[in-house]
């Protein structure tokens, strides 16, 4: 596979992750992009992390569903939906006294200019009829926070 090969894993994820084996963010990124790429017969050399999976792919809630069990199946992690889909996060926003603070605790994976930009996104009015701005990057590290939290815990 071409992005592979351009981001030097070649050969080095085949099927699925090896339970306890530390994975570089790149090669959790590329396996979510593959997930999904599968799921919706796309190119995973076609995604990459900003890709909104209910805006620039075909995907509704139902979609995810296939996407946490493969998630899953592929790292060997229960996945928690609603921190990894960011699921409720308009809700939750919207009955947090400190949306930053409420960020930081439930959705340290993401980097603080994300958190900022969700933040912002479900502040904004027009934002609460808007649809959910999950990116494969939201994901991607999601399942990277979730390995660690597993390779703690073991």
């Amino acid at each position: 596979n071409r992005l592979r090969k351009e981001l030097g894993i070649e050969g080095k994820i085949v099927i699925g992750h090896a339970p306890g084996a530390v994975m570089r963010y790149d090669e959790i990124s590329l396996k979510v992009r593959e997930i999904v790429a599968n799921l919706f017969e796309r190119d995973a050399a076609t995604l990459s992390d900003d890709t909104l999976l209910m805006q620039d792919l075909p995907c509704e809630s139902i979609d995810l569903l296939e996407v946490s069990v493969q998630l899953g199946a592929t790292f060997h992690i229960f996945v928690d939906e609603e921190r990894a889909f960011l699921r409720s996060l308009r809700y939750q926003l919207a009955g947090a006294p400190d949306a930053a603070a409420f960020l930081r605790e439930y959705y340290g994976h993401l980097d603080e200019a994300r958190r900022q930009q969700l933040a912002a996104y479900y502040t904004d009015a027009d934002g609460m009829a808007l649809q959910s701005p999950l990116t494969l990057g939201d994901i991607a590290h999601w399942v990277e926070q979730a390995l660690e939290a597993t390779r703690q815990g073991a």
